[in-house]
């Protein structure tokens, strides 16, 4: 007899490759529940098997890659300006396209150009390619079928706005100047007399910047730096065995590469893969040659730019950034408890009552617009910062809760703040904080939410994850993995639309275009790490937060079409028994993204 698991499982295996693994998850409730109960190996091998051929999202500037159309044989039908300046022969391109699967978009094995150096380059074929950004040339060449390849390279960084990538960093202008040349050239002589400084004054220089930055070695430095002009991409398992499959490198000199890479010494890399100082001094040796560089410099550029083509190559949803586009106002804090940055948003003004915005395990660190405006025109000072794993923060693996609150402390240490507001649109992160440091706490405001104790737990998509696991801890790393590579547009606005179909207030501020580009963008950054699976657990309910936590000023908005209160008799009440301080309201036409569609209440809220 046939289960609702079997069909479930038969219809979300063929779903996968499509990325709309979600859709079905959406429409057969029942069998989702019946795989997880009866057969949660063979769904969580078959989430496994959907991670494997969906890529997950990207945002890319447009000028950060090369593209050509190509035919079989190697000649190239249309290219822009960058990838014609590879000067590649045809014959290389050919042997690229011969001795490679294109069948699956990948990072190809590296071509040589007119000139001996190796090139990188990512192959696809036409209807995988056209997610790249391309210039219209290649694009027309791709869809007309007047090429059989889609062929994209790293594009030259000689025009690149270095003030502009490396703001984040708040460099001042001479360390601006040294690392764009730094970055470009690979050699540190080479950019002091580029910039036209002194050896010397290069070098405090270079020292003032990596400081900043927590890099340990320039290899480090010029990687984290470098990474910056590719956008935000899509996670990477195994940056080592892209680099050992692109340039031909054994697992060893591959490994050994990346330790370098992230700021490791030669002696400390050796020791981490079981291997004498002699043996890893052959190998980079044997890694400078095979790659073509002859500093760590370029190692940690090469690196960044294999990685990020590599990335970017596999993306099944690309957003493409145009000239001109609207950047918010993206801070790096040096992380101080180990190497590692924050991601925030300050969006100011400084004379402003800064107020901390937490993201949801869903979300990341972009604040919807008109919230922002709200907040601002009542002399309010926005920040909100992603957490570890999440977008551009550097992962951690200690405790979830002790780790954020540790990388807030940096953010307002850094920042010069004392005390701040708090607005949660999640429970347990605000909760948690305000716990452990009440003398940072000036008083917060929560978005919604069950009440403590009520036993209603999330919708919609937390909800399934939540359930995951609590019921299911050996899935929640497979169930993580398969909701950050599906995070395209439409997978987004699919399961949003569905949690929220029971609130017209919800609906019809998701519909408004402003709105859903922000809540689109905001969902994209939190699949670029591992947060999200991080933080199932402690965002269920709240249940593991300590009580001290109720004690601060609190006051909670609640929407009445929200279905997290919905059979609740008396949220309120229930709400005031928990936090008896608590200024409890209860907006009638409103759901669960009051952050949306009711921004000058939230604002209000926190401008008492």
């Amino acid at each position: 007899m046939t289960r609702p698991s079997d069909n479930f499982l038969r219809a979300f295996r063929a779903a996968g490759a499509t990325g709309k693994g979600l859709e079905v998850i959406s429409d057969d409730a029942e069998g989702f529940a019946e795989a997880l109960a009866h057969d949660p190996e063979g769904f969580g091998q078959a989430m496994e098997d959907a991670s494997d051929l969906i890529g997950g999202s990207a945002s890319v500037p447009v000028s950060a890659f090369a593209a050509a159309a190509c035919r079989r044989d190697g000649r190239i039908v249309a290219a822009d300006s960058a990838f014609e300046a590879f000067d590649l022969p045809t014959r290389s391109l050919a042997k690229a396209f011969s001795t490679t699967d294109v069948e699956r978009p990948h990072l190809s094995s590296v071509v040589d150009d007119a000139n001996g150096r190796p090139v990188a380059l990512a192959v696809a074929l036409p209807a995988r390619a056209l997610a790249w950004p391309l210039s219209p040339k290649v694009r027309e060449a791709l869809t007309s079928g007047a090429a059989d390849y889609g062929v994209m390279g790293v594009g030259s960084s000689d025009g690149a706005d270095w003030a502009a990538l490396f703001s984040p960093w708040t460099f001042s202008g001479p360390e601006t100047r040294l690392a764009g040349a730094l970055v470009r050239l690979g050699d540190l002589r080479e950019a002091a007399a580029e910039v036209g400084v002194a050896y010397e004054t290069a070098r405090e220089t270079l020292a003032a910047a990596m400081a900043k930055t927590g890099a340990r070695k320039q290899p480090d430095f010029v990687r984290q730096l470098a990474q910056l002009a590719f956008g935000d991409l899509p996670v990477n398992d195994a940056t080592w065995r892209t680099l050992a499959d692109a340039y031909g490198l054994s697992d060893r000199q591959a490994r050994l590469a990346l330790l370098v890479a992230f700021g490791a010494t030669r002696a400390r890399a050796a020791d981490a893969l079981g291997i004498s100082d002699n043996t890893a001094k052959a190998d980079l040796k044997l890694v400078y040659d095979i790659c073509g560089i002859d500093s760590g410099a370029q190692l940690g550029r090469i690196i960044a730019e294999t990685d990020a083509l590599s990335r970017l190559a596999q993306a099944t949803d690309v957003e493409i950034l145009r000239p001109g586009h609207v950047t918010a106002p993206l801070r790096f804090v040096r992380r101080t408890r180990a190497p590692g940055r924050i991601a925030v948003e300050d969006h100011g003004p400084l004379s402003g009552v800064p107020v901390i915005a937490f993201h949801t395990p869903i979300n990341g660190r972009h604040l919807p617009r008109r919230l922002v405006a709200a907040m601002q025109a009542r002399g309010l000072r926005p920040i909100s910062l992603e957490r570890p794993g999440y977008g551009l923060t550097t992962p951690s693996d200690g405790d979830v809760a002790q780790d954020a609150n540790a990388d807030l402390i940096d953010v307002l240490n850094a920042l010069g703040i004392d005390r701040v507001r708090l607005l949660g649109r999640s429970l347990s992160m605000p909760l948690h904080f305000a716990a452990a440091h009440p003398e940072r706490v000036q008083f917060g405001v929560l978005l919604g939410g069950a009440p403590p104790g009520s036993g209603r737990g999330a919708q919609g998509l937390l909800a399934m994850a939540i359930g995951l696991a609590l019921d299911n801890p050996q899935l929640v790393q497979a169930f993580a993995k398969f909701m950050t590579r599906i995070s395209s547009e439409a997978s987004i606005l699919r399961s949003t639309e569905g949690s929220l179909k029971n609130s017209p207030a919800d609906m019809a501020a998701i519909a408004d275009p402003t709105n859903r580009a922000d809540w689109i963008k905001s969902c994209r950054q939190s699949s670029k790490g591992d947060g999200f699976g991080r933080e199932l657990v402690l965002h269920a309910d709240g249940r593991w937060v300590p009580a001290s936590a109720y004690r601060a000023d609190w006051t909670i908005l609640m929407g009445g079409e929200d279905a997290l209160i919905a059979g609740v008799a008396d949220p309120q009440a229930e709400w005031k028994a928990a936090v008896p301080h608590a200024r409890v309201q209860l907006i009638a036409d409103c759901g669960r993204l009051l952050h949306l569609s009711h921004p000058d209440l939230v604002a209000e809220a926190l401008a008492r």
